[in-house]
């Protein structure tokens, strides 16, 4: 598992948090069942690197 940082926009507040997921979908999808009404999530890390 790898650690992400997850950035979205929930009631007009961006927000940000560390999630641990498999792949940057699977934690997009993790942050989305947090936050049911998140719009505009995206992974703010660079992936590539290791």
């Amino acid at each position: 598992m790898k650690k992400f940082l997850i950035s979205g926009l929930v009631d007009e507040y961006r927000v940000n948090i560390n999630l641990f997921a498999i792949s940057p979908n699977h934690a997009i999808k993790v942050f989305q069942q947090k936050y049911p009404k998140a719009e505009d999530i995206y992974v703010i890390q660079d992936l590539f690197k290791k």
